[in-house]
């Protein structure tokens, strides 16, 4: 609507004042009722987000996909092994430890050749998912270093135990910023 130079205004229905009593509900009232808040400046209008943002969430939602398909492949991998009575004992899992480990003694203790053709499968989705994630990782940390969201994420990953994928992912789900730290400000102090 914005590109053919329609002023749009989208509202959340439960910011919207009602007359109290007002159980009537057709398209007439409330379109009038619209219009008359909107000419008392009296709607609280939902910050749209622009392509670039929109972009961004795409990046971090898929990156959130990405995380847990690997997951799944990790527990995929791990109960086949458990099914077949090999348990890993040296320490934290899905490390550079372990992954040796999956590789040198775990997989030669597989016998039948479909059982490791299985294990091979599902080890490679491992590692395909992670190079997966890894990627992405890479691209969230170069949009952060360099785009509108920089110095909320700057702000936010000053924070104890915050990321910048965390920081990066906050910044482009809470959306306009500028309206939020306002209001939340605003509150405050008036």
């Amino acid at each position: 609507m914005t590109a053919a130079g329609v002023r749009c205004e989208v509202v959340a229905p439960s910011k919207l004042q009602k007359p109290s009593g007002d159980r009537v509900k057709t398209d007439a009232r409330d379109a009038l009722h619209l219009a008359r808040l909107l000419r008392l400046d009296e709607i609280c209008a939902v910050s749209i987000p622009t392509v670039d943002q929109d972009a961004a969430r795409d990046l971090v939602r898929a990156r959130e996909d990405c995380r847990g398909d690997l997951m799944r492949a990790r527990h995929r991998l791990s109960k086949l092994l458990l099914r077949h009575g090999i348990v890993y004992c040296g320490g934290a899992a899905w490390t550079g430890a372990h992954d040796r480990w999956l590789r040198t003694e775990a997989a030669p203790q597989l016998t039948s050749q479909a059982t490791r053709m299985a294990f091979d499968a599902d080890y490679d989705h491992v590692l395909t998912m992670q190079a997966r994630r890894g990627r992405l990782d890479a691209a969230i940390e170069d949009m952060a270093a360099d785009s509108e969201f920089t110095p909320i994420v700057r702000r936010v990953s000053c924070l104890r135990r915050v990321s910048t994928l965390t920081g990066f992912a906050l910044a482009v789900e809470i959306g306009d910023w500028d309206r939020f730290t306002g209001n939340t400000i605003g509150s405050f102090v008036g």
